[in-house]
């Protein structure tokens, strides 16, 4: 429920404080007094998007600031908390602080508990305090979805879990139909890619190919085209080693012999004698592995020839490919298992065709279940609101809700959800976009919602009715009236109007008066006394507030009301 509302230079409003009631408040005032900036400021706090030329010529800004009471359970609560705003709590009473800057230049901003936020979190407040509906609204009821939001929601939580479990199989079933289709195009690339694998193996293994191979080739190769300075250098090593004259290794002994003699006495040369021992162990090591190094020479052309062919096979396989080794032996090994997986894709596809046939048939199920729901609540909503018509000036007028099977399933069910009319006794039903009038509109969106309302708990939301009686008076606006006002007893109503008769009901009176004066003018808008409401109602009536015979007129009308 809308407590109060602060407004500051927001298009001829310089400043409002309005205060709210329970019930039905009315909202009236002359064409161009600013009762449209009355109803833009909740706009704004509702998150929409609002045009900067609505801010007051020579104003740098437009603030609406507005106080909203809750029950303390609402989810509103927890939206707040979310976004790092606080709650006042008042007993079971949770109290809301929105407010939005609008400036003339820059980025607008919104605060919620005194924490700033994004118009994100106000749009997602909006759906938990207030609706919405004017003319534009009407032509929505005659949408499809409309009018299967308003049924769904008259259903409550029994169609709410229905609808939830049919739209998790649908997302099943349409992300396994998806992934089929998409298989199934793949399926006509398999052969291509089949081909184009098996040519790639049969290439690399034609060569057969291995890790290194290169870099050992290479080397052979150097060592074969260097064979006779390879010879002379391990020969003339060799006989620097071993020479049985002047060897390292005869020089080694001698020296280990002779110093030998002398280490008993001095253990530093005992010392010596041992490293001596241990180099010359080494230099024989060495000296026998260039001799079969020298000895395993081979200068046999042939094996040159081969070695270079092979060099010449393995780059012709790397330039034909465009990759070095490395790669094409891991593209090899990939081949082998992409084969693998396309090896039969038929049998995928046909496993996949039969999993979307078996999520088709629970989608079956659940589609009837949630369809045979909505049967049950659409006759029942539609004896209510032809039951609250009777009460809005339309006594012979029938409203019906017609649940019929869709050609094929949606995200949304089996069933395809129409709101039919007949106005008149004797006419036939069809459909609400092409038999209601404006007026027959406005009226059955208010039977609507007063039927809504009987069945869900919003006894701290707020509908507002933006001129919905627009077209109507006389006997039928008074209807309207008496039946916002019932509205008004299971929820908190704003409706701005141009009807006597409809403002007559409320039982608070808000009026938006523009005082004109050499500089422009400006707005006020105020609660009204009894007297005062009584001389606007005048007002509407005749166009004379000061006419007798409206002022009598109006008293009655008050009266009449009861709200007198």
């Amino acid at each position: 429920m809308i407590e109060e509302l602060q407004i500051r230079d927001l298009g001829v409003i310089e400043h409002a404080n309005v205060e709210l009631g329970t019930g039905l408040n009315a909202l009236t005032g002359e064409t161009g007094a600013g009762k449209t900036m009355a109803l833009t400021s909740l706009l704004m706090l509702m998150g929409n998007k609002i045009d900067s030329a609505k801010v007051r010529v020579g104003a740098e800004a437009a603030v609406v600031e507005g106080t909203f009471v809750v029950g303390i359970n609402s989810p509103a609560v927890d939206i707040v908390r979310n976004a790092g705003g606080d709650v006042d709590t008042d007993d079971n009473r949770a109290i809301i602080y929105i407010s939005r800057h609008l400036p003339a230049s820059g980025r607008t901003r919104a605060y919620v508990g005194g924490h700033s936020v994004p118009l994100a979190v106000l749009k997602e407040l909006s759906e938990y305090l207030v609706t919405i509906h004017g003319q534009t609204d009407q032509l929505r009821l005659k949408s499809p979805k409309a009018q299967r939001d308003a049924l769904d929601s008259f259903g409550g939580d029994e169609i709410a879990q229905l609808a939830a479990q049919y739209h998790d199989q649908w997302q099943k079933y349409h992300n396994l139909v998806t992934e089929r289709e998409e298989f199934a195009v793949k399926v006509a690339q398999a052969g291509t890619e089949r081909l184009a694998l098996e040519a790639l193996i049969s290439r690399v293994d034609a060569v057969n190919p291995q890790e290194g191979e290169e870099d050992e080739l290479k080397s052979r190769a150097m060592l074969l085209e260097n064979i006779e300075d390879v010879r002379n250098a391990l020969a003339e090593a060799s006989e620097a080693l071993g020479s049985e004259e002047n060897g390292a290794l005869k020089q080694l002994d001698r020296a280990a012999n002779a110093l030998g003699r002398i280490a008993a006495n001095d253990p530093r040369v005992a010392q010596l004698v041992s490293v001596l021992h241990e180099v010359s162990a080494q230099a024989s090591d060495i000296s026998n592995e260039v001799g079969g190094q020298l000895s395993s020479l081979d200068a046999d052309p042939a094996q040159l020839n081969s070695i270079h062919e092979r060099r010449a096979q393995l780059k012709t396989l790397q330039r034909d490919l465009g990759m070095d080794i490395g790669e094409i032996l891991s593209r090899r090994a990939a081949a082998d298992e992409r084969l693998a997986a396309i090896a039969n894709p038929q049998e995928t596809l046909d496993s996949l065709t039969a999993q979307v046939a078996q999520e088709k048939e629970k989608l079956k199920h659940a589609g009837a279940a949630l369809s045979k729901c909505r049967v049950k609540y659409a006759h029942l909503l539609s004896k209510n609101v032809t039951k609250e018509l009777a009460q809005l000036a339309m006594k012979d007028a029938t409203f019906s809700v017609l649940v019929e099977a869709s050609e094929s399933p949606q995200s949304h069910g089996i069933d395809h959800i129409e709101f039919q009319l007949s106005p008149h006794r004797g006419s036939p039903l069809l459909p609400l976009g092409q038999t209601a009038s404006g007026g027959e509109m406005s009226r059955v969106m208010l039977a609507l919602e007063v039927v809504l309302a009987s069945r869900i708990s919003t006894t701290e939301h707020t509908f507002i009715f933006d001129e919905v009686d627009a077209g109507i008076g006389g006997k039928t606006a008074l209807s309207i009236g008496e039946r916002l006002a019932v509205l008004g007893k299971q929820c908190q109503v704003i409706a701005v109007t141009h009807l006597a008769q409809v403002a007559a009901y409320s039982s608070r009176h808000i009026n938006v008066r523009k005082n004109v004066t050499q500089s422009g003018g400006d707005t006020k808008v105020s609660v009204l006394a009894e007297t005062e409401r009584v001389a606007e109602l005048a007002r509407m009536l005749s166009g004379h507030s000061e006419s007798e015979a409206a002022l009598a007129h109006a008293a009655e009308l008050l009266s009449s009301a009861h709200v007198s």
